[in-house]
């Protein structure tokens, strides 16, 4: 049953990103509250589908891969969802929904052979997994934030803005939006690989027993810390912050290509 709602919910995710699509290259208001229904109706059957899985199983939804992933496109509509109203980026959709679908339409294949090894399956792996996937969803919005970013700020440059300019916010406006996203994303992705870390002591014998999942998990955060960092300290601002935005993004991939493609600790 909770496939069939996930199928559902994918579905609405398909027609609110080409709908997304259609109103950032076009000048059509309705189809923007078009995207905004059909994203919301989709997140709601997402919604169900998490619940009904939950009670299937007499678990939480967060002991496989594809389980964590699921979750994680879940969180990132909500928040795109809040943060296209609060930041009145109407556009953000566009940027954040085919992220979502990739990931989306990924889930019934290769990820959903990668099950959590029975040696760390406990309450505190679960608290470490909730931690970490919302700030990987943050991360998306930070990662569309910076998309965006680059995009208008070639519009401007090029001196001849297309439809495209005429729909993304100001230069400030994006950035200030990829700088609150990570702020908010990263405590979470570092709370949640810390409790992962010590949980791994337990489970493993050695906190720094080698599992490429751990291993790109690692490589993922040291680059969003240096972003972050280069943020606070450094005062990036604009494209260099755009551009660890999406190293970032493109590391927070590459960890869970590791998650799927290599076995390890985590399971397989």
């Amino acid at each position: 049953m909770n496939a069939v709602l996930y199928d559902v919910a994918l579905t609405g995710y398909i027609i609110a990103t080409a709908s997304a699509l259609g109103y950032l290259l076009g000048r059509r208001e309705g189809l923007w509250r078009f995207t905004i229904l059909v994203t919301q109706a989709g997140w709601m059957v997402h919604t169900l589908a998490l619940v009904v899985r939950g009670v299937e199983l007499r678990r939480f939804p967060l002991t496989t891969l594809a389980e964590t992933v699921s979750v994680v496109i879940w969180v990132a509509v909500l928040l795109e969802v809040w943060a296209e109203r609060a930041y009145r980026v109407k556009v953000l959709g566009a940027f954040v929904l085919p992220v979502v679908l990739v990931l989306g339409l990924a889930l019934p294949t290769g990820l959903r052979v990668l099950v959590l090894a029975p040696a760390i399956s406990s309450v505190w792996i679960k608290v470490h997994v909730a931690l970490a996937l919302i700030g990987l969803a943050a991360l998306v919005l930070n990662f569309a934030g910076a998309v965006m970013y680059l995009l208008q700020e070639r519009q401007l440059k090029g001196k001849r803005p297309g439809n495209v300019y005429y729909r993304l916010p100001s230069l400030e406006t994006l950035d200030r939006l990829s700088y609150r996203t990570l702020t908010l994303g990263f405590p979470f992705l570092t709370a949640g690989l810390l409790l992962g870390v010590f949980s791994a002591g337990k489970a493993w014998g050695s906190p720094f027993a080698f599992d490429p999942l751990a291993l790109f998990s690692s490589f993922m955060w040291v680059v969003y810390a240096a972003t972050l960092s280069g943020r606070a300290v450094g005062r990036w601002r604009g494209r260099r912050a755009a551009y660890f935005a999406i190293a970032g993004f493109c590391a927070l991939l590459l960890m869970l290509g590791a998650g799927v493609m290599l076995q390890g600790r985590h399971g397989s």
